[in-house]
Formats: C-alpha cells, structure tokens, sequence
C-alpha cells in the first residue's frame, strides 16, 4: 500500500450526463435542458443547473486538504463519470490548475479523460491538451449494437472523433467496446473489432455488458424484448477479442484490458496494484493508507457537506458519506479483488502467508493459476472465470492471527 514517500493517482468524479445510456446505474446527473424521456429513460433521474457550483465545491474540496496529504506527488490523474466531455474544458482545467498549485506533479505525469465521441471537436481537444491531458478515453462500446444501448452517437462519428484526435497530436489513445450486447453474436463483434483495429488506439477496453436490473435495458431483458448471449456464447466471444487483439498487436494486461507494449493504463495499473488514490467530486472513492471513503452522490448534498466543513488532519474527507479502516484481513481481500484482475499477478508476500497452499496448488493443477517464485496469476483460461476463482482464493485466507510467516 501506499506510503508518505510515494506517489498517489488523482480521481476526478464528473457526474453530469446529457443522456443516460439504458444500462447504467452509476451515480449521474442530467444536465439542464434535459428531459428524462429525451435521455432515454423514463426512470427519475437527478437534475441541476449549475454543474459550475460543483466544480467550485471540488476546488475547495482540494484546497481543504491537510498539509501532510499535499507533501506526496501526484503521479496519475483520471477524469471519469459521467461525462466529461459535456462540461466546458474551462471547468477540467481549473481542477488542473489547482491541482498543480497544491501537489507537485512527475514530469511525465498521465492525465487522462473520458470522452463520448459525439462531444469531440477540435476546439475541445485543443482547450484539454492546453490544460495538461495528455490521454483520452474514447467510449464507442459499439460499433454495430449500439442502438438498444442508448448511445447518442453514429459509428461514423466515432471515427471521426478518432480523427479529430489524431489531428490534434494526440498520441495515447484508449478506446472502450463492450461486448455480450442483445442480439450480438460473432458477426457483430467481428465488425466491432474490425472497425476498432482498423482506428490503432494505443489502448483498447473491452467490458463484457453487466445487466443491471433497475435499469431500462435490465427491465427490457427481464420483459423479453432482448436476446443476450449465454454463457458459452460470452465465453466464445471473450475469447474471441482476445485471439483478434492479440493478433493485431495489442498484449492483454488486465482481464478486461489491452495495450500495445508500453502504453498500459498508468492510472489503473496503480490502483490494481494497490496504490493510494484520492477522489473529487460527488460520489467518488478514495483509497489513502488504511482509510477508505466515499463522498456523497448527490451533487447539492456534496456542495453543502464541502461548504460547511474543514480537513483538519489527514484521514477521511469530513464531509464524506460513508468512511471505513480496513483492518489486515480487509487489505488482504483488496490485494486479492486487484490482483488477480492483472496477467502479471501479484505478490505472495503481501499477504503474509495468510492464502492456504493448498488452495493455490488446486488451482495450479486445473490450469487456472500459475506460480512463479513467489508471484501468482490467473493463467489465460482462468481469465474468463475470474470471479469465481476470487472466491475461492477469498475463503482460502486465513485470519490474520494464523497467518504463517
């Protein structure tokens, strides 16, 4: 885990949305002049007028921070939402800015953001790479089965975000698809793939869809009106982008996760492996020493909580929703649920022979996991079974107080 004399990742949460794609269920706020049958969905959504008053309150959120968390660099910082790309630049930049003035930055620093294609504009690339983001995350999810998604944008305007992109010198690119969409079979993911490697990211993310049942797209599948692919078919495919990426050049690092050498996801590689991370913005996570905590989804409920209150000492943000310290037993959970996500594994020792022997051997025998010196990963057939290994290496751990040193 992280310590004083290491670096931490940045988390920005932007919440705000223009639309609400029919399958998430992730914190999100409407912004004005946005109904909820033009968004997509007919469930309440959160709306509110002035997104500025919330970027204003992170400001604040970052300059409350106590003197002994602003003495490590910052190494990493990543917008996530949300969306945004449908903010003004001018709001990410001054996040950036303040950023600057209160941590000190590695020379060689990532920023990246998320982007939905249809906000992509020259202006737009021009006024974040001016501010400091030196990597984009582009969510196209799809190229053939976008429509049941909510998606607002052509597969033609996601080329030529792409375009805009690498006109402007942007040169570490990532690009999500999704995968085990309704109705979507080999064809289809070949056209996905087809069409994403012909664009050359530095990066691909590929998240097999998750139906989350409060959502217009899990009421959908549970009314009838969508065909999903079931588990031998998710599995096919799965291993489909893998064989296709594969093939094109791209090293898979992470379950989900591809890259061509070098161009790994800074960002995420740190949080897998256990780094601190401190997030802004409403309803974002941190992760600092053994401290964990959540700010409030609500935007206005965040304002008012920021406003109100002062960060004394490091630790929790005061205003935060949810705080938690996770004991040993806890951080062992946490280095097996990041861990076991990356293809290089993770280190035996921090566990502090706490995972029985007997559990990794199992594993080991059914081609699952491998084991080199004191390393352990998932092997690639395990990938596809991930969370159910998890939860056998989970139950394999011991109480702190049997560990075995």
């Amino acid at each position: 885990m992280g310590g004083s004399d290491l670096g931490f990742s940045l988390y920005v949460h932007i919440p705000f949305c223009v639309r609400i794609c029919t399958y998430c269920d992730f914190p999100r706020v409407l912004l004005p002049n946005v109904t909820a049958t033009s968004a997509g969905t007919t469930a309440p959504e959160t709306f509110i007028q002035d997104p500025e008053a919330t970027f204003s309150a992170m400001t604040r959120a970052l300059r409350a921070l106590p003197a002994d968390m602003r003495s490590r660099p910052v190494d990493t910082v990543f917008f996530g939402g949300g969306t945004p790309s449908c903010v003004p630049p001018v709001l990410i930049a001054g996040i950036l800015r303040t950023a600057r003035e209160l941590f000190a930055f590695d020379d060689d620093a990532e920023i990246s953001t998320e982007a939905n294609p249809e906000d992509v504009s020259p202006a737009w690339i021009h006024a974040l790479l001016d501010a400091g983001v030196n990597r984009f995350s582009l969510g196209v999810q799809s190229f053939a089965c976008a429509g049941p998604l909510g998606r607002r944008h052509t597969p033609q305007r996601a080329i030529e975000a792409v375009g805009h992109l690498r006109d402007a010198g942007v040169t570490n690119l990532n690009l999500d698809l999704m995968f085990a969409l309704p109705e979507q079979g080999q064809a289809e993911l070949a056209r996905d793939l087809a069409e994403l490697i012909a664009l050359s990211p530095e990066h691909v993310s590929c998240y097999g869809l998750t139906l989350e049942p409060e959502t217009p797209l899990g009421r959908d599948y549970a009314a009838g009106r969508y065909l999903f692919p079931e588990d031998d078919v998710w599995l096919e495919l799965y291993r489909t982008i893998q064989d296709r990426l594969e093939s094109a050049g791209y090293e898979q690092y992470e379950i989900s996760n591809w890259a061509r050498p070098g161009r790994e996801c800074r960002h995420n590689l740190r949080i897998w492996e256990g780094a601190d991370y401190l997030g802004i913005g409403p309803a974002a996570v941190s992760r600092w020493r053994r401290w964990r905590w959540t700010e409030p989804a609500d935007p206005a409920e965040y304002r008012r909580r920021v406003e109100g209150c002062l960060w004394p000492q490091e630790g929790p943000s005061p205003w935060a929703a949810a705080s938690d310290t996770v004991d040993d037993g806890g951080e062992d959970i946490e280095t097996l649920l990041t861990g076991t996500r990356l293809l290089r594994g993770f280190d035996l020792g921090r566990l502090h022979g706490r995972l029985r022997e007997d559990c990794i051997c199992d594993l080991r025998t059914k081609g699952l996991l491998w084991q080199t010196g004191g390393r352990v990963g998932l092997t690639r057939p395990g990938l596809p079974v991930a969370d159910s290994i998890l939860a056998q290496l989970v139950d394999a751990l011991r109480a702190p107080e049997e560990s075995v040193r």
